[in-house]
């Protein structure tokens, strides 16, 4: 008769959390400033940040607070050391999570749940003004939601997607991992740059399209729905698909849109640029 001894080797998890607190934070918030002249802050390390409009003067503010935790000692420690600064100064509005991580060695210093023994995850719901101008950060898990505002935009994410919907302005818009998608409702008349490393750019404008595009883009492709004429200083080789003028991989270049105008610089590493009709 034969034995044969079975061994399990159980292997703890790289991190395992205890448990888990859920706070919602609400305020109203007001500008005192010219309505000319409004600007939002978003500061955020971890989470989501979504912007729509309504039709009022004050900001509507909806904080959605995720801690996760080993053990009610760091939960403590947590509530203590991760704080939401709200600041109404003049005709600006100022939302920062401070957390032990932040402005230290210039910047941010992160080293991980395993060292802290806490994660706090903050997703922002904001209801603004239709015209005001907005500058969003965050860093790791969640995406950068923007839909209907009017002005200057200062969007940044890292680990996340960036999606506006019918906005009307100018800026710049970049992250690290993940795409943007755009929408204009009015062309910009000023500069604009859509940056991102790992991911597609994807940007719809008005027809017609007056400005000066500027490509870059290493494994991927440029398209564009638009009649474009190239640049003499940066002329490219291009070819036509299916109605869309196709340029290779690669390349940087530049090409006019119309009589020319505003510089929309497009810049991705790794996947290609959709410039679209709206």
């Amino acid at each position: 008769m034969k034995t044969f001894l079975c061994l399990f080797l159980v292997v703890p998890a790289a991190h395992c959390f205890q448990s888990d607190d859920e706070q919602v934070i609400t305020r109203t918030l007001q500008f005192a400033g010219e309505p000319s002249s409004r600007s939002i802050l978003v500061d955020n390390t971890h989470g989501s940040v979504t912007v729509k409009v309504h039709d009022a003067a004050a900001v509507e503010l909806k904080a959605y607070r995720r801690t996760h935790y080993e053990s009610p000692a760091k939960l403590r420690e947590a509530n203590e050391d991760v704080l939401l600064d709200i600041r109404e100064q003049r005709n600006r509005i100022e939302i920062t999570v401070d957390a032990p991580w932040r402005d230290r060695w210039e910047g941010n210093s992160y080293s991980g749940y395993r060292y802290y023994g806490y994660e706090v995850i903050f997703d922002f719901e904001l209801m603004v003004p239709r015209t005001v101008d907005l500058y969003l950060r965050t860093v790791n898990d969640g995406e950068i939601e923007v839909e209907g505002v009017r002005g200057v935009f200062e969007i940044k994410n890292v680990n996340g997607g960036v999606t506006m919907k019918n906005i009307v302005g100018s800026g710049r818009f970049t992250t690290v991992n993940g795409s943007l998608r755009i929408d204009f409702s009015e062309n910009p008349v000023d500069e604009c740059l859509f940056r991102t490393v790992n991911g597609k750019i994807e940007v719809s404008f008005q027809d017609p399209l007056s400005a000066d595009l500027m490509m870059k883009t290493f494994n991927g492709k440029a398209y564009t729905d638009f009649d474009v004429v190239g640049i003499p200083a940066m002329k490219p080789a291009a070819r036509e698909r299916r109605g869309r003028t196709v340029f290779k991989a690669g390349d940087a270049y530049a090409v006019r849109a119309g009589g020319g105008g505003p510089k929309l610089g497009f810049d991705t590493l790794n996947g290609s640029i959709y410039i679209l009709k709206h």
